[in-house]
Parts: C-alpha cells; sequence; structure tokens
C-alpha cells in the first residue's frame, strides 16, 4: 500500500478532481475508476479522508470504525446522511460544497417551473403518440406576471429571483434567518411569516434546509392557503413536502400541478402515485447533475480534503468547532 494519505469515496468523481487528487492520495471506493484505484483496496474504515455522496449514512457507528478518519466532504449542499455531531465528537471534520449546486439548481428550478406551467411533458408524450391537436390536457398558463413564492432565500433561491424577474416573475421571500432588507435589495418582496408568502404565492418554490422544524413544512394546511391553480416546485429536500398532502391537493384542484426533483424517500417506489401522475413533472434528484456543477462540487470536496489532510482549516466546515479537537 502507498503511503500517501488514504481517500475513499463512493461519488464518480468528475475527471478534473481525479486529476487534482492523483499522486496525492491513494484512492479507493466503489466508483474510482480501475486506472485510478488503490491496490490493494480499502475500505471507508481504513480512510484517512473521505468524499461521499447521498448513497449511504455516515453515523456515529461510521465513525466509531474509521479510526483514521480526518475529513468527510460531502458533495453539494445538503448533509443530512453525515451525523456532523457524531463527526465532531469523533474528531472527524465535516465539510461540504455549498457554492458548487447553485448555478445548476437555480436552473433547473426554474426549468421545472416552465415545464409544470406549460405541461411540456404532457405535450411531448401527445405529439409522440401522434396526437397533433390543441387540447385542455396540454393547456397551460404564462409565468409572466404570475407571483412566485420562494421558501428559503440562500444562495440557490437568490439565484432563483434574479431568473425569475427576468422573465417578470413578481417574487415574495421568506426566510426567518435572513434580513428583509437584503431580500429586498436582492429584489424579492420579503413576507412577515409562511402563511402571507403562501396566500400571495401562484409559484412556490421550495429552498430551506431539512431538520426537524422544516420537515413536513408544507402540508395540507399550507397548501390550502395557495391561490387555487397554484404550481409546487421542490429542488431542495423530499421531506420538506408532505406528499400526501400533495396527492390530495392535485386530485382536488387546489394544485395544478408539481415538480418534484426530491423525495421522501429515494429512489422513489415505481408505482408512487406522486412519481406517475400526468400533472407531476417527477426526476431523480438531478437538480445539480450536470458537467459543470459536478466539475465545481467534486474539485471543492476534492481541495477541501487536500487542505485538512494538510493541516489547514478548511473553508467550509460545518462545524466550526470540529477544528480545534480533530483528529491528526
Amino acid at each position: 500500500m502507498s503511503s500517501l494519505p488514504r481517500l475513499w469515496t463512493d461519488v464518480p468523481l468528475h475527471r478534473a478532481a481525479l486529476d487534482l487528487l492523483r499522486g496525492r492520495v491513494a484512492l479507493s471506493g466503489p466508483t474510482v475508476p480501475a486506472g485510478d484505484a488503490a491496490q490493494p483496496p480499502f475500505a471507508f474504515a481504513d480512510a484517512d479522508a473521505a468524499i461521499v455522496g447521498t448513497r449511504q449514512r455516515y453515523d456515529a457507528e461510521a465513525f466509531a470504525r474509521a479510526t483514521r478518519l480526518k475529513v468527510i466532504a460531502r458533495t453539494g449542499i445538503g448533509y443530512d446522511n453525515v451525523d456532523v455531531p457524531a463527526a465532531t465528537a469523533a474528531g472527524v471534520c465535516a465539510v461540504n460544497t455549498p457554492e458548487a449546486p447553485t448555478e445548476s439548481t437555480a436552473e433547473f428550478a426554474i426549468a421545472l417551473m416552465f415545464a409544470v406551467a406549460r405541461r411540456i411533458p404532457a405535450a411531448d408524450a401527445y405529439a409522440k403518440a401522434g396526437v397533433w391537436k390543441l387540447d385542455p390536457e396540454v393547456m397551460g398558463f404564462d409565468l409572466a406576471g404570475k407571483s412566485l413564492g420562494l421558501v428559503g432565500f440562500g444562495r440557490i433561491a437568490r439565484r432563483v429571483t434574479e431568473m425569475a424577474r427576468a422573465i417578470r416573475l413578481r417574487v415574495f421571500a421568506f426566510d426567518p434567518f435572513v434580513p428583509a432588507a437584503v431580500m429586498t435589495e436582492a429584489g424579492a418582496t420579503p413576507c412577515a411569516n409562511l402563511s402571507a408568502l403562501l396566500r400571495s404565492s401562484y409559484v412556490l418554490s421550495l429552498h430551506a434546509p431539512l431538520g426537524d422544524a422544516t420537515r413536513r413544512l408544507i402540508g395540507a394546511e399550507q397548501l390550502a392557503l395557495l391561490p387555487a391553480g397554484a404550481i409546487v416546485i421542490n429542488t431542495a429536500r423530499g421531506p420538506l413536502l408532505d406528499e400526501g398532502a400533495v396527492l390530495a391537493a392535485l386530485e382536488s384542484g387546489q394544485l395544478a400541478g408539481a415538480g418534484l426533483d426530491v423525495w421522501e424517500r429515494e429512489p422513489v417506489a415505481p408505482d408512487h402515485p406522486l412519481f406517475r401522475h400526468p400533472r407531476v413533472v417527477a426526476t431523480s434528484h438531478i437538480a445539480a447533475y450536470t458537467n459543470e456543477g459536478r466539475e465545481r462540487s467534486h474539485v471543492a470536496a476534492a481541495q477541501l480534503v487536500l487542505a485538512a489532510l494538510a493541516g489547514e482549516r478548511p473553508a467550509t466546515l460545518i462545524d466550526p468547532t470540529a477544528w480545534a479537537h480533530r483528529r491528526t
């Protein structure tokens, strides 16, 4: 085995990240190309560092087994599958790459708005089936002039605001952790509470993090506050939405449609009623999945890992207290 630090990954790393890591770490994991893999291979439990995605959970038990582990990098913004307090307690620095998915995810949120509002998947299916006529099933509505409500106002929501204003959506936002002045400066009208936002939102787009306070944040009571015929877009985290309530709102006509890239349980069961619903545009957690987005995220993760292994404090420590108690 090489004397280089050992890096384990379950992410199919972008070639630019592999190029950055080559010769600086020994690489192993189920997604590492054969030509880049260390021989013999090693497991997560034997790694000095890890770059991980969403495939599995990393908890206190995992960190206890990985006695050499110093840093774990979660690609993207979310890190709900990494138990950060457990990592800190074990002396492991947990980091993420929050800047990397911003552009890709914001573009995808806007794309879902168009796809749902203009019934693009239904129109595509009709055309390919030889149904060449105007039909209520492909009748959509213009986004221009409609109200867009953003739940959460972080990096992605701010970029969505820029794009939305360009197509003349009127943007409203609610985020208890962001000052109203910041929203106003970015071009969004701040709402005092979630209920006020919902009443103003013909298009509702979710951009909040997942936590105990936000799990099923949008349920039957909240959907009932939307204008009749509204649409819901979720590119954030599946459990922010009560999926049963969304289905009921679609069936009642309260919702005209939904664009869902994230789900309560992933992968989604093939017979999931929302996944198959004719007025739902359903995708498989791909909002950030562009070549450019992957490169940004994977290169950032590689840089953070290399910094930590070199004894440099990584820029995106999720728990800033972890550095003082890290494994060395």
